[in-house]
């Protein structure tokens, strides 16, 4: 599957210097010689602002993407350091590379994932060796499709076989490994532009390439077209894939007997061992067996494995750790109703001891700048619940109860455990159930100067004081996804004005992808509602995110559709007051 063929997640931006962008362009020079200065200073200008972007893909691979006003120009595989054009570059320079054509309706196949198999690539057979890129192609070159009806390029990738290889696979077997194609996610992140129509590349007649799979060739009366026979091959290309992925199913099958589940129970056990001996070697307990999965055990996991308890023989994450409480590995407590959490592990159990460590190139923590994300129709408001967090002021407290620094609990969740404190140590004032006496750790949390005369405190103001000590919080849970919990105060979208040059007034938004809104939806929808320019850049002063800038105070658009659209509750929208005046009549 192609690299950008499912959300990518941004690690860092940063703004190349003119030293940079000069050992950048020398770099590209020696990869595309046809490029001449005047191109490269044209694709990537000294005096503009161009943003290396480093990301992963949603299979771990490590790229650095190399963006001019919001198009990725270049991308560079940080593993083999190597670069490829994207289909933006491309599209300016369509003999920048190699390049192979294939049928329009094969381009729906390499957008789901699939790679140019030699069935598909149209060439001039009489041509021999030379059919195929003049012969010079080696295996492993950059390499560009476009299609019959285009010679714009509408996908790039690595060949899988030399040009010799490849007339000599009599038209068997794959031809190009596919990274990146018009429609997939780098393409999604950029400004979206329609491929230009530059008009058919030169073929030999389609009749001369279905002569030797006997194809029927049945003609309209009218323009002399060969539709049916066209429709004819695509049927025979997705055959003769489909009989591929057949046999390398029979060679897995004889290879690893196991069944699906059992591969899955094996992937679950190394991933549980491997966290405990790597991420959650130093983490504070107790710790939610839902996180415990999701930001240890997955990454912990092969790149591209997709680890699924669902597909396992035990079916559910709980069976799963109740086996390992069994082999006396962990200890699983039910805190609160319904919900699970690791309360401590044996680091001198054997499976720990015994186990191996493998290296993987890992698939970063999800980052909340996700460069694609939920919005427009099937945009779905996460759900927002504010906490109460463990800190240093009642971790004696809470400690007691169980629960470590950094757990999050709701109002109600804080009372219930305080509740429960009260009980076990029998200080509600039998002759007024209102009131709590208070013991040595009750009273260091909520007594201050000159309070040691206190003995005693109503139950309201008991809670109160406790929920004041405690640190901010909260968790957000997306449709699908289970919640996240996260330390401090929620920063709401931001929403301001600055001035430019010429005295010329922009609205400046920051902070949409903690919502899950993409900011380059986002600022295309202000595009259109208001009609005016937009943009989006690395929010300035902060280590992540995006900023949209639309031209013109905007910011009571930009807050009703916000609000109206989005469903984003209006107190995590800041900045709505610095919305023009409406006139007076």
């Amino acid at each position: 599957m192609g690299l950008f063929g499912k959300p990518f997640r941004v690690k860092s931006n940063t703004q190349l210097k003119g030293s940079d962008k000069k050992k950048l362009k020398t770099q590209l020079k020696s990869c595309f010689p046809s490029l001449t200065e005047e191109d490269l200073n044209g694709l990537l200008p000294t005096k503009e602002e161009v943003i290396a972007s480093k990301v992963y893909t949603y299979g771990g691979e490590s790229i650095i993407l190399y963006i001019f006003k919001r198009d990725t120009i270049f991308f560079q595989l940080e593993k083999e350091n190597k670069f490829f054009p994207s289909v933006y570059t491309l599209w300016k320079f369509p003999k920048m590379l190699p390049v192979l054509t294939t049928h329009a309706p094969v381009m729906s196949r390499l957008l789901n994932g699939a790679d140019l198999m030699l069935p598909g690539v149209i060439v001039d057979d009489s041509k021999a060796i030379k059919a195929y890129c003049d012969g010079t192609l080696e295996k492993g070159d950059s390499i560009a499709i476009n299609l019959t009806n285009n010679l714009a390029p509408m996908a790039v990738g690595k060949a899988f076989r030399s040009s010799e290889d490849m007339y000599m696979a009599f038209k068997h077997g794959k031809a190009v490994d596919v990274l990146h194609c018009f429609g997939d996610q780098l393409w999604e992140a950029g400004t979206r532009v329609e491929p230009p129509n530059l008009g058919p590349p030169e073929l030999p007649a389609f009749e001369e390439y279905h002569e030797p799979h006997e194809e029927p060739k049945v003609e309209d009366e009218e323009d002399g077209t060969d539709d049916k026979a066209v429709e004819a091959l695509q049927e025979k290309l997705d055959n003769v894939q489909i009989n591929e992925e057949k046999v390398e199913e029979e060679v897995e099958k004889e290879i690893d007997p196991r069944t699906d589940a059992e591969k899955m129970d094996e992937l679950l056990t190394n991933a549980f061992l491997q966290a405990w001996k790597t991420s959650a070697k130093k983490i504070d307990f107790p710790i939610l067996t839902s996180n415990f999965f999701r930001l240890h055990m997955v990454p912990a996991s092969p790149p591209g494995v997709n680890l699924d308890p669902k597909k396992s023989s035990y079916k559910k994450l709980s069976k799963f750790l109740c086996q390992k409480e069994k082999a006396g590995i962990i200890k699983v407590k039910e805190l609160t109703k319904g919900v699970e959490s690791i309360m401590s592990v044996n680091m001198d159990h054997d499976d720990i001891q015994g186990h191996r460590v493998v290296k993987h190139r890992q698939i970063e923590e999800p980052m909340v700048e996700e460069v694609v994300l939920p919005c427009d129709k099937d945009y779905e408001p996460p759900k927002i619940v504010e906490l109460r967090t463990v800190n240093a002021n009642v971790s004696k407290l809470f400690g007691l109860l169980g629960l470590q620094k950094g757990a999050g609990l709701t109002g109600s969740e804080v009372r219930e455990q305080l509740v429960k404190y009260v009980k076990e140590n029998n200080l509600q004032d039998q002759n007024n159930k209102s009131m709590v006496n208070l013991d040595p750790v009750l009273a260091g949390v909520v007594l201050g100067k000159g309070e040691n005369d206190v003995v005693s405190m109503k139950w309201d103001e008991l809670n109160q004081r406790v929920n004041n000590k405690m640190g901010e919080g909260y968790s957000l849970e997306f449709p699908g996804y289970k919640p996240q919990i996260f330390k401090g105060k929620l920063e709401p979208i931001d929403l301001r004005t600055a001035t430019r040059s010429g005295n010329k007034k922009v609205t400046l938004i920051t902070n949409l992808e903690t919502f899950g809104i993409d900011p380059n939806r986002f600022a295309h929808k202000c595009q259109v509602g208001v009609a005016a320019s937009t943009s989006v850049t690395p929010a300035p002063s902060k280590k992540s995110g995006w900023e949209v800038l639309v031209q013109g105070n905007q910011i009571t658009f930009a807050s009703n559709l916000l609000i109206q659209e989005y469903k984003i509750p209006r107190k995590y929208v800041k900045g709505i007051e610095n919305a023009p005046k409406s006139k007076k009549k």
